[in-house]
C-alpha cells in the first residue's frame, strides 16, 4: 500500500514537471517565422549551415589544392572534385546537396580551409537535379557580382 502511494506521488510530481515545461513554452515568443511576411534574422543566420560554397582566395580564385580529403571524408559521397591537368586547382568541383547530411566531415578534412558552409536559406528547386551544385561556376558568379559592385577608379 506504501509503495502504490509512493507511486502515485512520483506521478503527480512527474506531471507537475511536464506540465510547467508546457507552460514555459506556452508563454515564450515565437521562434517561427511566417515566410514571406517576415524573414530570418540576420543573427541566427551565422549558425546556419546551408550548401557548400569555396572560399576564395585574395585573387579571387579557390583555395581548394585538388587534395581529395574533403571526398574522402564524406560519409554521404555527395562531392566530386576532378584535378586539371598539370596543376594543383580542381577543373570541376560538383556538390550534391540533395545527398548531403550537414555533418561538417568535408569542412574538417580541408587542409587548405577552402570549403565552408554557406548562409543561403532560401534555396528552392523543382527537382533534385537543380540541387547538384558546381561551386567554381558559384564561386565565379560571387566574384563577378563582387567586382560588378566595386566602383571603377577614376583617373
Amino acid at each position: 500500500m506504501l509503495r502504490a502511494l509512493w507511486d502515485n506521488v512520483k506521478g503527480i510530481y512527474s506531471l507537475l514537471v511536464g506540465m510547467s515545461i508546457t507552460w514555459g513554452f506556452l508563454f515564450s515568443p515565437r521562434k517561427t517565422v511566417h515566410y514571406p511576411r517576415q524573414v530570418v534574422d540576420s543573427e541566427i543566420l551565422k549558425s546556419y549551415r546551408g550548401p557548400l560554397e569555396l572560399i576564395p582566395d585574395q585573387a579571387g580564385a579557390t583555395k581548394c589544392i585538388s587534395c581529395q580529403m574533403c571526398v574522402r571524408a564524406c560519409p554521404d559521397n555527395c562531392l566530386k572534385v576532378v584535378k586539371s591537368e598539370g596543376g594543383k586547382n580542381p577543373k570541376t568541383w560538383i556538390y550534391d546537396f540533395s545527398l548531403c547530411c550537414l555533418c561538417a566531415a568535408c569542412v574538417e578534412s580541408c587542409p587548405a580551409g577552402a570549403i565552408r558552409f554557406s548562409h543561403k536559406v532560401y534555396l528552392v528547386t523543382k527537382t533534385r537535379e537543380e540541387l547538384k551544385l558546381d561551386l567554381l561556376a558559384d564561386l565565379k558568379a560571387r566574384k563577378s557580382a563582387i567586382l560588378g559592385n566595386v566602383p571603377k577608379k577614376s583617373s
